[in-house]
């Protein structure tokens, strides 16, 4: 009996695209040891979102990237750079003066109230960004955000400058409260980023397409001057490594956290650039293992083992 040549050439296309798939995959051991294993990310207990993007190796890792997060202090960063926007365009001096009383002091988290005696200090532009991003300061934050023109405006502002995948709404004094009505606060898309929107902004303001020369290097002297986060992305990055970040908290309401964040630009001695941003939102873990992901998350990302 002829043997059924139609036949034979089909087993023998299949048996090739069969190793084909065996060997073009990785294999179980190594997914495990080069990716984020989902136990980790279940340790949270939350919805995590990463975007990750090494231009030097051209890798890059996405998870839950389109999605929207919300940003809390993070969003100092944005309206950091609307303000800057509006300094190069010469509608603001960076060194103008504003005057601020202890009736203008937004609660929750305002170190520079520390400065304001006899009832009232005055600050610079470039001051209350300093205070925005260095320290996560919500007074400043919320005089920024007005000296804008408000919220819908620094939006604005951040859409006409290529970026996407950000919006501000409120600001920090009506944006906190509203986070203790915790359910309806993460089903909310105002005041949020995605975690790929994130990570283009930090590409445009690191190559310079944000901003002016000058006022590129004044807010990432401030990033790089972060005093907040240490066991999120830094705790993760090798030894030589600098970091220029932003970090955003929320409280914990009924047993879950409004978001722990975390993004920034890492650069190596060698002058590697890597730019991350990660995202938790409704964590029922505790803030250390919500700062222990962030880290095993960077230490991945800087190895391009995500």
């Amino acid at each position: 009996m002829e043997p059924n040549r139609t036949l034979l050439r089909a087993i023998s296309s299949m048996t090739l695209i069969t190793f084909a798939i065996l060997f073009s995959f990785p294999t179980h051991a190594d997914s495990e040891k080069s990716s984020l294993a989902p136990e980790e990310l279940a340790v949270v207990k939350g919805e995590v979102g990463i975007a990750a993007v090494d231009k030097s190796t051209n890798w890059q890792f996405g998870l839950n990237q389109k999605k929207r997060f919300p940003m809390q202090s993070v969003c100092k960063l944005p309206i950091s750079i609307a303000i800057l926007k509006l300094v190069d365009q010469g509608k603001l001096g960076i060194n103008d003066i504003v005057s601020i009383q202890l009736k203008d002091l937004v609660p929750y988290h305002s170190p520079l109230k520390k400065e304001i005696k006899g009832g009232q200090a005055d600050f610079s532009i470039r001051k209350l960004i300093s205070y925005a991003v260095r320290e996560s300061d919500n007074t400043a934050c919320d005089v920024l955000i007005a000296r804008a023109g408000g919220p819908a405006y620094v939006s604005r502002l951040l859409r006409k400058a290529g970026v996407t995948g950000v919006r501000i709404d409120r600001p920090e004094g009506q944006l906190q409260p509203d986070s203790e009505r915790i359910e309806q606060y993460l089903a909310d898309p105002r005041d949020t980023a995605t975690p790929e929107g994130m990570v283009d902004m930090l590409e445009k303001l690191y190559t310079g397409k944000l901003l002016s020369k000058r006022s590129t290097a004044l807010i990432l002297e401030d990033l790089f001057s972060c005093d907040t986060g240490t066991n999120r992305i830094r705790a993760g990055l090798p030894r030589g490594w600098r970091l220029a970040h932003k970090t955003g908290t929320g409280a914990d309401v009924s047993g879950k956290n409004a978001g722990t964040n975390d993004v920034g630009i890492a650069i190596g001695p060698d002058g590697r650039v890597l730019y991350l941003s990660i995202f938790i939102k409704g964590s029922k873990a505790n803030l250390k293992k919500r700062e222990e992901l962030m880290s095993r998350i960077a230490s991945l990302a800087v190895a391009n083992q995500l």
